[in-house]
């Protein structure tokens, strides 16, 4: 085959190359194939035409004819080169954190035109090389604005919106989270533990109460849990959570590491088995967020832009994808990415529940921010939004920022935002990966302060919330058990006064005197788990953010006392109390009971 051939192929590919720069503003419909055809075209014709003919097309002139060009020494360098940087970009790729992936991609965006311009200079017939170079740099002057950057009730039961003309998902529509591991692989194991991924099928807490609220309000009901508990659910029709409330299965997931079940689902379904949870997705499809009701927010599936073979199920294609995306990954990271995913009102259309038909507030965990001292952007040192708390790593009890990558390859960053999710629930993530539960056991441990004092006869407690952002506890806080243990000895060690211990049915006594809210019903009698009947608030004891709590208790037999008395308090929390656990244990028997976390502890003398 003659060297006029290369040409042709070189021009060609220059051209499907070309065509990927933004200033052409290519839609996206044809860029992703534009890609694709560019990247396969170049590999086959390189390794099987390019190299052995430009090895020939050496050897000749060369060696044999010993001609010497420079205008062919310089297209064989630039050559070279633009072939190890495209082979770098394909199997290692550009994802900001390399600098020879940014590198490659420099050497290969501009050394085509570099080429195309050798390529013209060594043509038999010369052309103006004055005016092929005036036209080069004014091609590569162009691509300076367009290189990427890598760095049966009243209301709705869940008030999600999908993009224009569209009023359901199919399964096809989401994506696996699995999938995303091979790129984001840190990300994806803090993900695969955290109770955002086990937010359904794998909590059996969860599956007791939707088919309790189906029960009591009808099956229909269960789309006002599932809008925020399982979208990929509830955007596709889907009438329950997961099959495995059927006959009340205790779900694998529960004690597995690392999402094992949701990787072999892909492997083996691919998308016709939805991921349960809050996904990937889930989370970075949101294009808009309010607190006007249970889930409103709104998502995009089906304008994401998608990169050849993104969504194949053959593990080739995928492999493929992976390359084109790493590659090229500015359209990929933009997908996925979104300025409202850092403002604490992203959270709010989740962490503010309420009732659909009398829209009374069930949960305000962002009305409660609004109004603590942390909401206060004109002071950036005391304003902090929700993922400066739940999404920061955390060390020896203290915020301690991650430097690392999010994504494999990626750009270094100083604090890369956590995907542990740490909040209250330490349990259900602890049963499948210790990291996770001690992230959420340290940040509990940040929220509050104790003092104490005796006083004739009197014992003062005095509890603080210094940490939380929120009430304390906040989110299901009539489900969540905090509360003072108090314990005070006379000198001989003799037991005095005690209260908070809990009772021979791992249950609190009657003294205890727990932080958290009461709902009733509307004989003001408590509605226990049935929450959706709620109608008045029988009494409310959290500690909102910055302000502090005091609780006195009386010590009757104070004057037989022997001095000096000694006062240990404790701050302890469950998750859970025993009696909950206990009704989900009849359906879930091998679930274990939630331990008791000592918060923080005060031993004084007096």
């Amino acid at each position: 085959m003659k060297t006029a051939h290369i040409k042709i192929y070189l021009i060609l590919i220059f051209i499907t190359g070309l065509l990927q720069i933004d200033i052409l503003h290519v839609e996206w419909n044809y860029f992703k194939y534009i890609q694709a055809i560019h990247i396969i075209s170049s590999i086959l014709l390189t390794i099987f035409l390019l190299i052995p003919l430009v090895n020939i097309h050496v050897y000749r002139h060369l060696v044999v004819k010993k001609q010497n060009s420079i205008n062919g020494i310089v297209l064989g360098v630039v050559l070279f080169l633009i072939t190890i940087s495209g082979f770098y970009l394909f199997f290692i790729g550009n994802r900001g954190g390399d600098i020879y992936g940014i590198i490659s991609f420099y050497i290969h965006l501009y050394g085509s035109f570099f080429l195309l311009l050798a390529l013209f200079l060594h043509t038999k017939k010369r052309v103006n090389a004055t005016f092929t170079s005036k036209l080069m740099l004014i091609l590569i002057a162009g691509t300076f604005y367009s290189t990427p950057s890598f760095s049966a009730i009243s209301s709705k039961l869940t008030n999600i919106k999908l993009e224009e003309n569209v009023e359901r998902y199919h399964n096809q529509d989401w994506t696996n989270s699995a999938r995303c591991k091979s790129c984001h692989t840190d990300i994806f194991n803090q993900w695969a533990d955290s109770n955002h991924r086990h937010m359904t099928g794998s909590n059996p807490y969860y599956m007791v109460m939707e088919n309790l609220a189906a029960e009591d309000k009808g099956n229909g009901f269960r789309k006002w849990c599932m809008g925020c508990h399982n979208p990929s659910a509830v955007t596709t029709e889907q009438d329950k959570t997961t099959h495995t409330m059927n006959g009340n299965i205790m779900p694998d997931p529960l004690f597995e590491s690392g999402s094992s079940t949701l990787i072999d689902e892909l492997k083996i379904h691919g998308n016709s088995q939805l991921e349960q949870g809050v996904s990937c997705l889930a989370c970075h499809r949101i294009t808009k967020v309010d607190s006007s009701g249970n889930s409103s927010y709104s998502l995009d599936l089906t304008n994401r832009k998608k990169y050849t073979f993104e969504e194949s199920d053959s593990q080739t294609e995928q492999w493929l994808s992976e390359k084109f995306i790493n590659a090229n990954p500015k359209i990929h990271k933009k997908s996925y990415s979104n300025k409202i995913y850092k403002q604490s009102g992203y959270c709010a259309s989740c962490h503010d529940e309420y009732l659909p038909d009398s829209h009374l507030g069930v949960v305000s965990t962002f009305k409660e921010w609004e109004k603590s001292p942390y909401n206060d952007p004109k002071n950036p040192n005391k304003h902090k939004d929700c993922i400066d708390c739940h999404m920061t790593n955390l060390k020896d009890n203290k915020f301690s920022p991650l430097k690392g990558r999010s994504t494999n390859g990626g750009t270094m960053k100083d604090d890369v935002k956590v995907h542990y999710f740490s909040g209250s629930n330490h349990f259900l993530s602890g049963l499948k990966n210790k990291i996770n539960e001690d992230q959420t056991i340290q940040l509990l441990k940040t929220s509050a302060k104790l003092d104490v004092d005796i006083k004739e006869g009197k014992v003062i407690v005095g509890v603080k919330n210094i940490g939380a952002g929120h009430h304390l506890p906040t989110g299901v806080s009539d489900f969540r058990e905090l509360w003072l243990e108090i314990t005070v000895k006379d000198k001989n060690n003799k037991v005095v006064f005690e209260s908070g211990k809990l009772q021979a049915d791992n249950n609190l006594g009657k003294d205890a005197r727990p932080f958290m809210k009461v709902f009733g019903d509307e004989n003001n009698q408590p509605v226990g788990l049935q929450f959706w009947r709620y109608k008045k608030l029988i009494s409310d004891t959290r500690i909102p953010a910055g302000e502090r709590r005091e609780e006195i208790y009386t010590i009757k037999e104070v004057k037989k006392s022997q001095y000096p008395l000694t006062a240990i308090v404790k701050l302890n929390f469950r998750i859970y109390p025993q009696w909950v656990t206990s009704i989900v244990q009849k359906a879930y028997p091998q679930l274990p009971n939630p331990p008791v976390i000592e918060l923080n502890k005060i031993v004084k003398k007096f």
